[in-house]
């Protein structure tokens, strides 16, 4: 005569070892929950590093168009850098670096004099602004070097 076998035993040659499947979701659960925390984490320092450079390619922007209207300022570049500050409040101005080109002098920092300064605003002419902004990737206390977020937009002088 077969018994009947019951449901979450198994037998064998050593004898009757019981199966028991109720704490399997919990482990489970504990071990793929410091990787999902980590891909979270991040998924939003690189969401950072996203929003601050479409913060930058916007304030460039912002700024050239400034540059393009602003003929008849002693030095346009210092005002597009101001205007540039201004579109950008979650960007530390201190880490923004400029870059000009004017009807084809240059110019680097937040000021222009010389061959890119206010004589060379024509009209008809382009002007060109580039910002860069050091960025900070930070995925529990392991840094990504070298991040640097650069936007450059040409425009024609008004």
């Amino acid at each position: 005569m077969e018994f009947p076998r019951k449901v979450g035993y198994v037998t064998g040659r050593l004898g009757t070892i019981r199966s028991d499947k109720r704490g399997g979701a919990l482990v489970e659960f504990a071990v793929t929950l410091p990787l999902f925390l980590m891909l979270i984490t991040g998924i939003f320092s690189f969401s950072m590093a996203i929003y601050q450079k479409l913060e930058l390619a916007e304030a460039v922007a912002a700024g050239g168009r400034v540059l393009a209207a602003d003929r008849g300022d002693t030095d346009p570049c210092k005002t597009t850098a101001a205007a540039i500050a201004a579109s950008a409040p979650t960007l530390r101005s201190s880490g923004l670096t400029y870059s000009f080109s004017i009807n084809g002098g240059t110019a680097t920092g937040a000021t222009c004099t010389g061959s890119a300064g206010a004589s060379n605003m024509l009209t008809g002419h382009t002007a060109m602004v580039s910002a860069g902004y050091p960025c900070s990737i930070q995925v529990y206390r392991f840094s990504f070097p070298g991040c640097t977020l650069a936007s450059t937009i040409m425009e024609q002088v008004q």
